[in-house]
């Protein structure tokens, strides 16, 4: 009965007008692992030399030991995000290694081994989170205000996930309440006239937890060629808040109770190729709750049960100036239903995972050929974590065997299985050799299969294409990770190669016309791969609590179909940190920076979604390389204050065109914890 309630005064909240657009609010958009330490993780905390005993998840989708882990997995802690400054996951990955974000005017999206948006899943708390728009799901969406650790795994992890992880997966853990009393606040204001205000509270009485947060966040458009109408970058004003509610009886059993609220708004303008200007005001909202429970049975068996229902709706209005011929209001919602059931149990030399999942999406939306439109998966997975003896000496060679299965069967593709073998050799305490090979697929999305867009303003329509088929996936890689007997040190290798198949391109012939529109689709057309190498190393410096990370990734990505390499991947990436901290006068100080070489992008393929924009045919154009600068240093007073000034691009890479991401901005802030 509450649902319900909440959902519709949920959709019952004012649109964006499009007959007053004047009148529209200002344009927001809202918005587990594995064993040895990850490849150059984010900022390393100071004086934190040992990360092999922490807790992780999402690798294994149960609680081990990083140390024990199968799969590879970067954890991102509390104290590195906070030592960052990142106001959201976009800022935070934007250096991270081996990652790379992709800027459009829908949204900031992920790439992980080269591998686009729509292959890597993110989750909250091992929950998906609705609403991409289009294939990206915009990181800017993700508030860290009540984030505990970002687990990151690189890779196929369709075995454990399904569909939408060939990538790899991203998992978002927020905090729980530790102590009977906690509370922090954090404000911060600087150029762009950003400012960014967040708080949070919680208590712990006996077998209960409560915890409430909220955040409030704004910045001004910015642009990077004025000479013109358009905006680079929208301006955005985003409202957050949470409420989570837990009842543990005792060590052995959990319950819980997790909503939250997210708007985002966002105002900017658009220049058309026909060169009318545009002024786009967009909005998205989301709202989840989640309910779940956890207990150990006397079996050495764990069982989980939990449901999410996630909600979310986009509104996108764009009026043109001095005239009504190329306005345009549309609205998008997002239904999402998730049902998990897992148990874990140890059998000896064996740790079992299993579970099934359900999970069903609706979409209601004027673009599409029918609407809602709506699908239903299931899917069963297996995994198991075999500690094979090949020693009897404890500190001799240590070998652990995963293989693990999933199989899912979707209400419009019938049955996909998705295999994965993985494995992890310690032939010493300071060696770690780690393998896997995974298959993966990915069903076509709602506006692959059913969209019907019209822009006569330039001549074409984009239609869906009921006929598609899954993408699918092969994938290995390789690691090796090597910890000297030196404090504080580590330095790891790894390869990876994945290769697609039946890749949904936009296909068409012609060029768009106003008197005769041309009609673009999608077709199951294309093949490609991505392929390369990551090294990292970290290094505890001579001076005290000072570490050094240091890494350097190797992309080769192709499209097999037309022989020329992917879109917007950079062959070369190298990443740099250095933190530091000085407890005598209670400083803190981190600065990381990146050098991206340069990247492919097609203007002109003929016949291609690029006519469309206004480009001449078959137009190659190389994004130049740029080097990224980021800094923050912060004061600790007493009482839980502390104080900081945050520096972010400083060296001011970007442009129009093809890195439209903000530019050199210094911001000031205070932060209070209790």
């Amino acid at each position: 009965m509450i649902l319900p309630l909440v959902t519709a005064a949920f959709l019952a909240g004012q649109p964006l007008d499009p007959q007053q657009p004047g009148n529209a609010a200002p344009e927001v958009t809202p918005g587990l692992t594995e064993p040895a330490p990850p490849p150059l993780p984010a900022p390393p905390e100071p004086e934190e030399t040992d990360r092999s005993k922490q807790t992780v998840v999402t690798a294994s989708r149960t609680e081990r030991k990083l140390e024990d882990v199968v799969v590879a997995t970067e954890v991102i802690t509390r104290g590195q995000i906070e030592a960052i400054g990142a106001r959201d996951l976009g800022q935070l990955l934007q250096q991270h290694p081996g990652v790379e974000l992709v800027h459009t005017f829908r949204g900031t999206g992920l790439r992980l081994q080269g591998m686009d948006p729509e292959y890597v899943l993110i989750l909250v708390d091992g929950e998906r989170v609705s609403g991409r728009v289009g294939t990206t799901l915009d990181l800017g969406r993700f508030s860290l205000r009540d984030v505990e650790r970002v687990e990151i795994v690189k890779g196929p992890a369709a075995a454990l996930y399904g569909a939408d992880a060939i990538g790899g997966v991203v998992n978002l853990i927020t905090r729980r309440v530790q102590r009977p009393l906690e509370a922090s606040a954090r404000g911060s204001f600087g150029m762009l006239l950003e400012g960014d205000v967040r708080a949070h509270a919680g208590t712990k009485q006996g077998p209960f937890e409560v915890r409430v947060g909220g955040g409030y966040r704004t910045r001004d458009p910015y642009d990077w060629q004025p000479t013109d109408a358009a905006t680079s970058g929208a301006g955005l004003r985003r409202f957050d808040g949470d409420l989570a509610l837990a009842w543990s009886p005792d060590d052995a059993s959990r319950l819980w109770l997790r909503s939250q609220y997210n708007r985002r708004d966002e105002n900017a303008v658009d220049l058309n190729p026909s060169g009318a200007v545009l002024d786009r005001r967009q909005r998205q909202e989301q709202f989840d709750v989640s309910l779940g429970g956890r207990t150990q049975l006397p079996t050495d068996t764990s069982l989980l049960v939990r449901g999410h229902f996630g909600l979310f709706r986009e509104q996108l209005l764009q009026d043109q100036r001095g005239s009504r011929g190329l306005d345009d209001y549309s609205q998008n919602i997002t239904r999402l239903y998730e049902g998990v059931v897992q148990a874990d149990h140890r059998l000896g030399d064996h740790a079992l995972t299993g579970g099934i999942e359900l999970l069903g999406e609706r979409l209601t939306s004027a673009r599409l050929e029918e609407s809602p439109v709506a699908r239903l998966r299931g899917g069963a997975f297996l995994q198991d974590e075999w500690d094979v003896a090949l020693s009897s000496d404890a500190s001799g060679p240590r070998l652990k065997v995963a293989p693990g299965f999933r199989f899912d069967l979707d209400s419009q593709f019938g049955g996909a299985p998705s295999p994965r073998l993985a494995l992890k050799l310690d032939p010493s305490p300071a060696l770690t050799v780690r393998a896997s090979v995974g298959l993966g697929f990915r069903p076509p999305s709602f506006q692959e299969l059913y969209l019907r867009f019209s822009n006569q303003g330039v001549g074409y329509i984009v239609a869906g294409n009921r006929e598609l088929s899954p993408e699918r996936s092969a994938a290995v890689n390789v690691g090796v990770d090597w910890r000297p007997p030196l404090d504080g040190w580590l330095f790891s290798a790894s390869g990876f190669h994945t290769r697609l198949n039946n890749l949904i391109n936009i296909t068409a012939g012609g060029t768009p016309n106003p008197d005769n529109p041309v009609t673009f689709s999608y077709e199951n057309v294309a093949r490609a791969y991505t392929q390369g190498l990551e090294l990292n190393g970290r290094i505890r410096l001579p001076v005290r609590s000072t570490y050094l990370d240091l890494g350097y990734m190797l992309l080769d990505a192709k499209d097999l179909t037309r022989d020329r390499p992917l879109e917007g991947r950079a062959r070369h990436r190298v990443n740099a940190q250095l933190s530091t901290r000085y407890r005598p006068l209670n400083l803190e100080a981190t600065v990381r920076g990146s050098w991206v070489s340069g990247r492919p992008y097609y203007l002109g393929t003929e016949g291609g979604m690029a006519n469309v924009i206004g480009y001449g045919d078959d137009t190659s154009v190389w994004a130049p390389s740029y080097f990224d600068l980021e800094a923050q240093v912060s004061y600790a007073l007493k009482g839980g204050f502390e104080v900081f000034v945050n520096g972010y691009n400083l060296l001011n890479a970007g442009d129009q065109q093809f890195n439209p991401r903000p530019p050199r901005g210094v911001l000031g802030g205070v932060q209070w914890e209790y």
